[in-house]
């Protein structure tokens, strides 16, 4: 029986395209300790991450990987209450792999460095993946379920349905494994309150 805490899933409009694995939302307020015990109530922002699949297709071909951090500087008006995130560049980025077929960097960088993953949880005799780190600044994603490019008007998103309201792209990721489909992960934050 459903009840304010226990909904379906299914009934979760997001008003996005793709297929969501998962969300999860989250705030946090600063708390301020002014004299002895006394907190003082600061800024509140909330946070939200989404995973998903890229692509409906599998994956074939080595494990590949990408993502990038875009650096927005957090200033707090307390006349007004309110949070302003400002864009403060487009990030650092990389891809490993075929990720390239996903993701473009704005600028690749001379340096690259070997990247290595390799586990034993399934016994010694495991495969594991070596491949070239392409490292770079700033990112384009033209898939599912939100293309961006990492500049000032792209990475402030706009989501509808039970999300409606206006987000800053903090993170992205890009992980693909062999015989799985690509999964894309997002962290967005947002201001409250203002």
């Amino acid at each position: 029986m459903a009840n304010e805490c226990c909904r379906l899933v299914g009934d979760l409009g997001l008003g996005l395209n793709g297929c969501i694995i998962s969300i999860s939302t989250s705030c946090n307020t600063e708390v301020i300790l002014a004299c002895g015990d006394q907190a003082l109530e600061g800024p509140s922002t909330g946070s939200i991450n989404i995973s998903a699949y890229a692509d409906t297709v599998i994956w074939r071909g080595c494990p590949s990987k990408a993502g990038v951090s875009i650096p927005f500087i957090r200033k707090y008006d307390c006349e007004n209450d309110q949070v302003h995130f400002i864009f403060a560049g487009q990030g650092q980025s990389f891809y490993t792999g075929g990720a390239n077929n996903y993701v473009s960097l704005k600028q690749e960088l001379p340096s690259r460095c070997e990247a290595i993953s390799a586990s034993s949880s399934s016994g010694p005799a495991s495969i594991y993946a070596k491949s070239t780190q392409v490292n770079g600044y700033g990112m384009t994603y033209g898939g599912d379920p939100i293309s961006f490019e990492t500049t000032a008007e792209s990475t402030t998103i706009a989501l509808g349905g039970v999300l409606t309201g206006t987000y800053y792209l903090q993170s992205f990721s890009f992980d693909a494994q062999p015989g799985q489909l690509p999964v894309v992960s997002y962290s967005l934050v947002y201001p409250i309150g203002g």
